[in-house]
């Protein structure tokens, strides 16, 4: 065999080795990136994409933001639960609390400039749950679970109200609140974490009639520089309150002291005050916020110092309030008279203004409505009351009735239905626990204080911090 002859096999020797070698890899990589022919594969369809949503829990109330809790009315929603995977639970509880808060930042003479102390007090008013899925609470033993398939349940849910007034909901001055929440959990097998919602904050209003009207005047002196006196003036109004949207009618009445002034205009101002105050161990702490409700002006023309002017405007519905007091808060109103003055005798005209606070009651139904409103005269007030909200079955009307068992009973009847007798008597007439229609549950409060140091300038939403005062105001 020739030379060339030899050497031609050896290169195709080495060609076929060549794409060999690269046949195997590009088979390996085949395999390994997936990407084998439909020839050697056998195709399965593709798998979905993977719902990472979360399982939410959320709340639903009848009315919506329309909604606005009131003594002896009745709540109803519903609690939904969202979830894209298996969900364990023992129960899924709804919850219903009243808390007032008060959050004060204090300097106090003795601590470094460059740090407050952030005090708070918290006051649960009540806290009310029931179990709306899953099974009963028992108090010797573990709870079992159950399993929630994957999509969107629904729970509904009732509560009637007391016919109890506690404080409207509020959220002056910054660091004070009255608030009223919903809340719902889902409680995991065997104390495990479970899923909470968010908090849903809702208004409530207690129910205030004003008195029966009555003329009522007031009267003061007003001064120029706190020291000449400039006029004599009589405020007269028809009743004492008002409620929203009612029409105030006043007439004022101003003879001014010298001869030579006159009054040429008249501004009226409506404010509603909040005061919050948290008394602590060296003193109390004040914070108070004015807001603007309603102004508005009466020019005054052509008088020689002795005026005789009706006034009258309307009590708008929004930012009013009934005026009440709490353990820590205070709304009341005023109605600023802003006077203006003009000399008028001498050469040279001056002028100068002098205010008048007038104190206005504001309730939200009118004296008339006394006898229109079932069960209103029978309202009893939180601080005599230890009644608390009642769940009950969402498919009834109203809660079953219950016996008319005065307040201070329901104690004795109650340590007498679940004490044991001293002597055991047949099954038949033994009570092992209280019929389900006697089962009131009183209201317990609940107050927690917390206090903490920070640097200076932090939660500035607290505003300046503020100066305690030596005085020990436990009571409004």
């Amino acid at each position: 065999m020739s030379s060339a002859t030899l050497q031609s096999s050896h290169e195709t020797s080495n060609t076929n080795s060549t794409f060999s070698s690269r046949r195997i890899s590009q088979h390996i990589t085949d395999i390994v990136t997936g990407s084998i022919s439909s020839k050697n594969k056998t195709h399965s369809p593709p798998s979905p994409p993977l719902d990472t949503k979360p399982t939410e829990l959320s709340i639903e109330i009848e009315g919506g933001h329309q909604l606005i809790i009131r003594p002896n009315r009745i709540a109803r929603g519903c609690v939904v639960l969202n979830t894209t995977a298996r969900v364990y639970a023992t129960q899924i509880r709804i919850k219903f609390r009243a808390e007032e808060m008060a959050t004060v930042k204090v300097r106090e003479p003795g601590l470094e400039s460059k740090i407050d102390r952030i005090d708070q007090i918290t006051t649960t008013y009540f806290e009310v749950d029931s179990k709306i899925w899953g099974n009963e609470t028992s108090e010797f033993s573990l709870n079992p679970w159950k399993t929630l398939e994957p999509g969107e349940h629904r729970f509904e849910f009732a509560l009637k109200f007391p016919n109890v007034n506690y404080p409207p909901s509020m959220e002056e001055p910054s660091g004070f609140s009255i608030r009223y929440i919903w809340s719902a959990h889902l409680d995991a097998p065997s104390f495990h974490p479970g899923i909470r919602s968010k908090c849903l904050i809702v208004p409530y209003r207690p129910i205030l009639c004003a008195p029966v009207s009555e003329e009522w005047t007031y009267s003061d002196i007003i001064y120029k520089d706190r020291k000449t006196p400039s006029a004599r003036v009589h405020v007269t109004f028809p009743q004492q309150v008002y409620c929203p949207d009612e029409i105030v009618n006043f007439v004022l009445e101003v003879d001014c002291i010298p001869s030579d002034l006159m009054a040429t205009n008249v501004i009226f101002t409506l404010q509603k005050h909040h005061e919050g105050k948290l008394l602590l161990q060296k003193g109390t702490a004040h914070k108070t916020y004015v807001r603007l409700i309603l102004h508005s002006s009466v020019p005054i023309a052509n008088n020689k110092g002795r005026i005789h002017v009706p006034i009258q405007f309307q009590i708008p519905t929004r930012l009013v309030s009934p005026s009440f007091a709490s353990r820590h808060l205070r709304v009341y109103y005023h109605l600023v008279l802003t006077l203006q003055f003009e000399n008028f005798g001498s050469l040279l005209k001056s002028t100068h203004t002098a205010e008048l606070m007038v104190p206005i009651g504001i309730a939200n139904l009118p004296h008339d409505h006394l006898l229109r409103i079932p069960e209103l005269t029978s309202v009893q007030s939180y601080e005599s009351s230890r009644e608390a909200p009642l769940f009950f079955d969402p498919s009834l009307d109203e809660p079953p009735a219950q016996a008319s068992i005065p307040n201070e009973l329901w104690g004795s009847l109650t340590a007498a239905l679940v004490t044991p007798p001293n002597t055991s008597p047949p099954n038949y007439f033994s009570i092992p626990s209280l019929p389900p229609q006697l089962m009131r549950r009183e209201r317990v409060e609940r107050t927690v204080f917390t206090s903490r140091l920070v640097k200076s300038g932090f939660a500035s939403e607290l505003g300046e911090p503020i100066v305690l005062t030596n005085v020990d105001d436990d009571e409004w």
